[in-house]
Order: structure tokens, then sequence, then C-alpha cells
């Protein structure tokens, strides 16, 4: 009962959010009415698959924000790099963070990254004499990435209790190049059973839709049967299940 009112209470918010999101809204539809076509032959029970554009609309943009974390990760792979070889030249902490926001910017040119938009606030808050320490802990806060907030809680630490701070954020950046680099190697030793993961995905479909435009009327049966609409449900749902199985198997964390 207590998780029908949650989803009754969220129900708004996920709406809400669909207006933003209609590329992948007209996909799952597009996708829901085919399955409809192909499974049941009855594009009318789209309407009985509507409530499974909730946990579709919540993949995707789980997806979308698995995405752009490693995208942020990358980019802020290179600001640490940039930061130790800028306090390795004999920068302070301050300058090195204006010159890294300048080469990001020049890097990706128009498609500027929200890093770099972070990273062009706190250069233009230094110019006011705020304390870049505290900055660096604001930026944290906004972006959530775990890997900033570590950097930001270690300069804050560094200026309030002295310290080597140029060997610190070296090996900072080291170690953060290293997971990186780890990542990057398993992501392309798996690139193969990912794509076989997707063509197995999408074969069943692929073959159910040759044999019904091969030879019309040859699942008439199954369409027409309420045994034939059981196993057609049941083969659906298999397949749901495996193709979620399947992404926990390539999906490797570091």
């Amino acid at each position: 009962m207590q998780i029908m009112k949650h989803l009754w209470k969220e129900f708004p918010n996920e709406i809400r959010q669909w207006r933003y999101e209609k590329k992948q809204l007209l996909y799952g539809i597009l996708l829901g009415l085919f399955i409809c076509w192909l499974f049941y032959d009855r594009i009318f029970l789209i309407m009985f698959m509507a409530p499974f554009l909730f946990p579709w609309m919540k993949y995707q943009r789980k997806k979308k924000f698995k995405k752009q974390r490693e995208n942020l990760r990358k980019d802020f792979r290179e600001m640490m790099l940039l930061i130790s070889n800028g306090l390795s030249v004999g920068y302070s902490m301050e300058n090195a963070l204006k010159m890294a926001c300048a080469e990001l910017k020049h890097q990706q040119q128009q498609d500027e990254s929200l890093l770099v938009k972070e990273l062009e606030m706190l250069t233009t808050s230094l110019k006011v004499n705020e304390p870049v320490d505290k900055r660096l802990l604001v930026m944290a806060d906004r972006i959530q990435l775990e890997e900033l907030a570590q950097f930001a809680e270690i300069v804050s630490i560094v200026r309030r209790n002295g310290g080597n701070l140029i060997e610190i954020i070296g090996k900072s950046a080291d170690h953060l190049n290293q997971t990186m680099q780890i990542k990057e190697e398993i992501d392309t030793m798996t690139a193969a059973k990912r794509m076989e993961k997707k063509i197995m995905s999408i074969m069943p479909y692929g073959i159910l839709l040759y044999v019904r435009l091969a030879t019309p009327g040859y699942f008439e049966n199954l369409y027409e049967s309420i045994p034939g609409i059981l196993l057609s449900t049941v083969s659906l749902a298999l397949l749901a299940v495996a193709n979620v199985w399947a992404e926990r198997v390539v999906a490797i964390e570091v």
C-alpha cells in the first residue's frame, strides 16, 4: 500500500519530466506499438502497456545520467592533470584553475561541458577574492561528483592545516588517471560482448518479424486463441528478463 501511495505521489513529477524527454518517450511509444502488433496483432493493447512507460523512461534517464557522469569524469581527469602541471611549474592554485578552465574551454570549442561552465563561474568568483577552497566545495556540491568532492576536501584541508599541495594533487591526478584507464581498458575488452548482447536482444524480434512478413497467417492461431496469447505474453516477459540480465552481466563497475 505504501508503494502505491509513493508511486501516486511521484506520478505528477514523472509526467512533468517527460516534457523534456520527448525523444525517449516517442521511442518508447513506437516500441510499444511494435510489440503489440508483433506479439498480439492488436495495436489497441498499447493502452494496457502504458504503465510500462514509467520503468522505460526511468531506464532511459538512468542511462543518460550514467553517460553524462562518465563524460564529466573524463573532463575532471583532464582538469586534474592540467592543475597538477600548472602547480608543478609554479602557478598558484587560483592561476592553475584559471589555466585549466581556459585550456578545457579551448579543447571543447562550442560544446562546453558542465564542468567548464562551473569552472568559469569559479574563476569569475576568484576575481573578487573569494577563497578558492570554499568555491571548490560549493562547486562540488552543485555537480555531485565524488572525485571532485574529494579534490575540494583535499584543497580545503591543505589550506587549513598546511601540506605539500603539489605532491598531493599530483598523486590524486595519477590515481584518477589510472582508474579511468582501467575503466577504458575494460570497456574495450567487453565491447565485443556488448555488441553480441545487442544483437542477441534484437534477434528474436527480427526472426518473428521476418516470419510474419514472409508467411502471412503463420501466427494466426497464436493471435486468436487464449493459449496463444498466454504463450506470447510469457515469451515477451522472458525476453524482457533476459535483456535485463544481459545488461547486468556486461555492466562492470570500477
